[in-house]
């Protein structure tokens, strides 16, 4: 599943989505809006699930690097619920445990 970077209309949020074909990204987890316009971002695809896995942990530690826990949990849950993979799951599994939520 392609990861898209969205813009809230009414609050100017900037936040990711794990998004399907033809899927509406989803609310804004700053203020809960459905408005929001996908900005335009560099490519990034893969082959290997490997290299999803990966990619969905490097954003979820960038995202505890910056001190946003809440939103580290919720991509790795958006991701567990979009990728189905052991690896990603235990990475949200792993990521709730430490929190305690």
């Amino acid at each position: 599943m392609p990861i898209y970077d969205y813009e809230c209309a009414k609050c100017g949020s900037i936040f990711e989505a794990i998004v399907g074909m033809g899927e509406d990204p989803s609310p804004c987890p700053d203020c809960g809006s459905r408005e929001s316009k996908k900005l335009i971002t560099a490519p990034a695809f893969h082959i290997k699930e490997d290299r999803t896995t990966a990619r969905i942990e490097k954003r979820v530690k960038g995202y505890l690097k910056d001190g946003n826990i809440s939103g580290a949990m919720r991509f790795a849950d958006e991701a567990a619920s979009m990728v189905k993979s052991d690896k990603v799951q235990r990475i949200s599994d792993k990521l709730h445990q430490k929190t305690g939520v």
